[in-house]
């Protein structure tokens, strides 16, 4: 049940936030970090390596990633041994027109903002500076691998040598899940989920991102029956199976005869908060019900609109989030202060009974 120090927020960069952190006392670090050259939120760190400035727009993916590392070296401290981290990443595209961009589309780059509509085209608008630089070493137009490159950094020591990285921990990947946020059946050519539009011409939309899970060690906590769904392979009752690790984009988790087993169908949620990427509430969910028990401690060091702590505490756990962009922590005031004392109030009207 939530309590007075079940919720706390730290208006803070992520590597400084989590060093504040005492070590092995959180039981799973839960996060979607800023992806490489997307979006601009307005910091700046200062990372090891001497350079200033705001992540996700380093010179080169291999920088990012390595920054990336510099903040969960530290998770990994703060973890708990039998703890796990979620990291949800998505790749981006090089492009030579930098600013001005090429989307192949019948409006040129103006299509980007159509395929969104107005008031994505706005929300982009607004951010400070937000289109990419290009990276001259990798071809135009190409995806740079950075959700790859991250894996390969997190749990291979020699890439993360590669890369500039100093000696630190190994982690091991235990899955790596496909969130699909659309599925498209090939026969009909029906559609299923929300995915935003892309105008691009020459190449498939991307409609998935991937959800990586690490643990510190081979063993650690993970009770799978908290998610898993009824067998397809079996009519006996309370059979049932995992769901596997390609989770599609709707408002719950289901299975039915009709479905390829292993769908999470997780719908995406609209951010009313300018600037903001809100991840869906029942994706969060679906990371910590077989992570955590009840009164565990989760850290989310890129906490945005608070998503990761809403449903923390929702699940009677502790939440520590870090934030240190101006628009996340108004928007993550603007969602967790009343709900942690709503949880409150509660809490002590139940003890009056």
């Amino acid at each position: 049940m939530p309590t007075n120090d079940s919720l706390q927020t730290l208006n803070t960069d992520a590597l400084s936030g989590v060093r504040s952190l005492p070590s092995n006392t959180i039981q799973v670090g839960l996060t979607s970090p800023p992806f490489y050259l997307l979006r601009r939120y307005g910091t700046s760190t200062t990372w090891p390596d001497g350079w200033e400035g705001e992540l996700g727009h380093e010179i080169h993916p291999n920088d990012f990633v390595r920054h990336l590392l510099n903040v969960f070296d530290e998770v990994w401290r703060v973890l708990r041994d039998d703890g796990c981290l979620w990291v949800n990443l998505a790749d981006t595209f090089n492009n030579r027109q930098g600013k001005k961009g090429t989307t192949n589309a019948p409006n040129g780059s103006d299509g980007r903002f159509a395929a969104g509509g107005r008031g994505y085209a706005e929300s982009l608008r607004q951010q400070p500076e937000f289109f990419k630089h290009y990276v001259p070493n990798i071809g135009h137009k190409s995806e740079m691998g950075v959700p790859f490159r991250f894996h390969l950094a997190m749990t291979d020591p020699e890439f993360r040598r590669f890369i500039g990285c100093k000696e630190g921990p190994q982690w091991i990947c235990r899955r790596t899940v496909v969130w699909a946020k659309s599925l498209v059946r090939v026969e009909s050519q029906a559609a299923e989920g929300n995915a935003m539009p892309e105008p691009t011409r020459d190449r498939p939309s991307r409609n998935y991102e991937f959800l990586f899970l690490f643990t510190k060690q081979p063993n650690y906590y993970f009770h799978r029956t908290a998610i898993d769904v009824p067998s397809r392979s079996s009519n006996r009752d309370g059979v049932r199976a995992n769901a596997g690790s390609v989770w599609e984009t709707r408002c719950e988790v289901f299975s039915d005869s009709d479905s390829p087993d292993g769908l999470w169908r997780v719908n995406s949620e609209a951010s009313p908060y300018r600037h903001v990427a809100m991840w869906p509430r029942a994706l969060v969910r679906q990371m910590l019900l077989p992570t955590t028990r009840p009164g565990d401690a989760v850290l989310d060091p890129f906490a945005g609109s608070g998503t990761t702590g809403e449903v923390a505490l929702e699940l009677g756990l502790k939440a520590i989030l870090i934030e240190s962009s101006v628009h996340g922590r108004e928007a993550l005031t603007d969602r967790l202060q009343g709900l942690n004392e709503n949880l409150l109030a509660n809490l002590g009207h139940d003890a009056t009974r």
